[in-house]
């Protein structure tokens, strides 16, 4: 008669070691696309973790990456185009558009002042000689022509040197110039024809003439 055979033992639980999850357990490396734990790193690495884990608290803090190359220079004007104006460059102004345009121009006023002189200080003799060269007839102006006269220079002088000053410093500055000598230009002329409608409306004689001529 055979004896019974006795049944087997049963496995021996071991103690969890002093690394060991309480989850569900892990491969032996980190599967792909799965961040390792700050032990499995350590381990990796060969750094001892019998310090308090400050190697391991080391390990698991993210480590900044600063760009370099091509793409730190990416992003570095990128991040300066967001705290700039849109439209302006950084470091950089809007080139001005060349200055000898605005000195060409304040030349020619220069040499248009200078030549009205002898107009100006003479302007009755000056429209009488102009009238007689376009067939229109004699007509005499009075004082009221010579007083304007005189007051068109003024303006032309002061004006004249306004824009000289203007122009030269916004060119000093790197600024737009351009735009000083066309506007004294502009007002140049307005003050030159408000002046004449003072001289013709002064002057009785011309309005007949113009009906007689026409």
């Amino acid at each position: 008669m055979t004896e019974p055979t006795p049944p087997a033992a049963e496995p021996t639980p071991t103690a969890p070691g002093p690394h060991a999850s309480s989850g569900p357990s892990r491969p032996a490396r980190p599967q792909y696309g799965e961040y390792a734990t700050p032990q499995e790193v350590a381990a990796a690495r060969g750094i001892p973790l019998d310090r308090g884990g400050e190697q391991v608290d080391r390990l698991a803090t993210p480590i900044p990456v600063t760009p370099t190359g091509k793409k730190a220079g990416a992003l570095g004007s990128v991040t300066r185009r967001r705290q700039t104006p849109a439209g302006q460059a950084v470091g950089t102004r809007p080139s001005p558009p060349a200055p000898l345009v605005t000195v060409l121009l304040l030349v020619f006023g220069i040499w248009n002042t200078v030549t009205a002189i002898p107009t100006f200080l003479d302007l009755g003799n000056a429209l009488t000689q102009g009238l007689a060269a376009a067939g229109y007839g004699s007509v005499s102006f009075g004082p009221v022509a010579h007083v304007v006269g005189i007051a068109l220079l003024v303006f032309s002088c002061v004006l004249l040197i306004a824009a000289v000053g203007l122009s030269f410093q916004r060119i000093r500055a790197r600024r737009r110039s351009l735009w000083v000598p066309l506007v004294a230009g502009g007002v140049w002329i307005v003050g030159v024809m408000i002046g004449m409608i003072v001289v013709v409306a002064n002057t009785p004689g011309i309005t007949s003439l113009m009906q007689n001529h026409s």
